[in-house]
């Protein structure tokens, strides 16, 4: 018999009211269970606290199209990728304004016009530079004339710091009622997260236009963020791709960027002409294609409807951003203090990945050790990606003769795994061949004897906390210079490897080493 049935109603009712206060503290929300889904039952979504009412979202039953987008395109085969993308039934593209030039904009108009139906693509223009591409054939959407906190996410800023920068902007925006209005979104690898950030973004949205009287749909554009996005382990791009484009269709984002896993490299100058190229485009469609019409996510009104979690959090992000909005309003010039407050936030994001409070997988865990980029040129940082300290460290490494690194074992292998795997993990980071020697010494002479006769560059003593008291005799003339051991325990000349602390330092130290060799 289940607890359950054992409560009368009004012992559930006060064990119910337990539990969500319990769910409010551990999910740090300020109201949870049936005092949420009252709203959502009501049909109501979440309130600001500008005017104290419930604001009431239109939603549109319409299609989600398939989309695609490109950063540099090959002149060669403009026609051939489009006319493939359209015959897919891609309906939403994206271009990167500062990689076009304006011959490749009138073989794209051409391409277009020829081979679609009039107004029946929606073309989005990301990016400041100012361009006159125009067309009567389809819609045009210029970031120019898109609400969107870029500002601060491009430096590292928050969800609160966005929002509140692209209400601003869309603030400013209604002072041209005859303009459409669209929001921009960042959409990354944090799934819940995005869903609520979009809802909230609408909300504020619409929340504007109605305190300035204007009767207008707002249209939101869900873009890739490419803050969390890696060089090495580039197939990983894919995966946070389809979180990206998932939870952005989910919240009800009207235009979806699906970008390539590739994108990164051609963002940051580095062009390869090879197979990743064309596979990165066509996974990027497909993604699109999958998410949006065969797991028919497009479609669904509000997959999020009625979730207590996310409309508390849509009602927090909203009206936190609506007071960060309203400190920017008496401000000028805002761009210049949203950078500020977002390189703040970017100091803690670069700390928690140093730290692997927040895993980056194939950069501050779980790499691949084989892998090699070699590059021609180093990257241009056009906007601040968490990856790039990281990913800086192993390029050096990558052009210097690594040095190796031996792990000594002593006590029972098996109790030993744990610390021998983050032992690898945590040089690997650099591309340098760890040695496991598959097994263990129990003996300390025979350990003395086997640290002696090791040639590689870097050693490091794993062990036992209790056993490496009886250790310290030794180890003691190991002829190494950079010596580390595991754990938090002291011998003097060797530098601890412990989870929690700031692994970047500690890599950042091996590489000057040899880089400067």
């Amino acid at each position: 018999m289940s607890i359950l049935s054992t409560l009368s109603a009004q012992e559930f009712n006060n064990q119910l009211e337990q539990w969500e206060e319990q769910l409010k503290l551990e999910l740090k929300l300020p109201e949870v269970g049936n005092k949420a889904l009252k709203k959502t039952r009501e049909g109501e979504w979440p309130t600001l606290s500008l005017t104290g009412k419930a604001q009431h979202l239109p939603v549109k039953e319409d299609w989600k199209k398939a989309s695609q987008s490109y950063v540099r395109i090959n002149p060669l085969k403009i026609e051939q990728q489009l006319q493939e993308d359209l015959a897919a039934g891609v309906r939403n593209f994206f271009f990167e304004k500062d990689f076009l030039q304006a011959e490749q904009w009138q073989q794209i108009a051409t391409v277009f016009a020829k081979f679609s139906h009039p107004q029946e693509l929606v073309i989005i223009l990301l990016g400041f530079k100012e361009v006159n591409f125009t067309s009567t054939h389809f819609k045009i959407i210029d970031e120019n004339r898109v609400a969107i906190g870029r500002t601060a996410h491009d430096h590292g800023g928050n969800i609160i710091q966005e929002l509140g920068l692209m209400a601003f902007c869309l603030i400013q925006k209604i002072k041209n009622p005859n303009y459409d209005f669209h929001l921009g979104v960042f959409s990354d690898s944090q799934f819940f997260r995005n869903i609520a950030k979009i809802r909230a973004a609408k909300l504020l949205g619409y929340k504007i236009l109605q305190e300035a009287g204007i009767k207008k749909e707002l249209s939101l554009i869900a873009l890739t963020s490419f803050r969390e996005w890696t060089l090495y382990e580039r197939y990983s791009n894919m995966l946070r791709n389809d979180v990206s484009v998932a939870s952005s269709f989910i919240a009800g984002g009207d235009h979806v960027q699906s970008a390539g896993y590739q994108s990164v490299f051609e963002l940051e100058g580095l062009i390869e002409e090879n197979d990743h190229s064309e596979r990165s485009l066509r996974m990027a469609r497909n993604t699109s294609h999958i998410l949006a019409l065969e797991s028919m996510l497009g479609v669904v009104q509000d997959a999020a409807f009625g979730s207590y979690h996310l409309e508390t959090l849509t009602n927090y992000y909203a009206e936190e951003a609506w007071k960060f909005m309203q400190t920017l309003l008496p401000l000028s010039p805002v761009a210049a203090y949203v950078k500020e407050v977002a390189l703040k936030t970017q100091e803690l994001r670069l700390l928690e990945v140093k730290t692997r409070k927040h895993v980056l997988a194939g950069m501050n865990d779980f790499p691949d050790v084989k892998e090699n980029l070699n590059l021609k040129e180093n990257p241009t940082y056009r906007f601040f990606r968490i990856a790039h300290s990281f990913e800086a460290l192993r390029l050096k490494m990558e052009k210097v003769k690594r040095p190796e690194v031996y792990v000594a074992l002593f006590g029972d292998y098996a109790a030993l795994n744990g610390r021998l795997n983050f032992v690898k993990n945590y040089f690997e980071l650099l591309g340098i061949k760890v040695r496991d020697p598959e097994h263990s010494q129990n003996d300390r002479e025979a350990f003395k004897k086997d640290l002696s006769s090791r040639n590689e560059e870097i050693i490091v003593l794993c062990a036992s906390d209790k056993d490496y008291p009886e250790l310290l005799d030794y180890v003691k003339d190991v002829k190494q210079e950079v010596k580390f051991m595991a754990g938090k325990f002291e011998i003097n000349g060797f530098k601890n490897l412990f989870a929690g602390q700031n692994i970047y330092q500690v890599l950042k130290e091996i590489a000057n080493r040899w880089g400067s060799k």
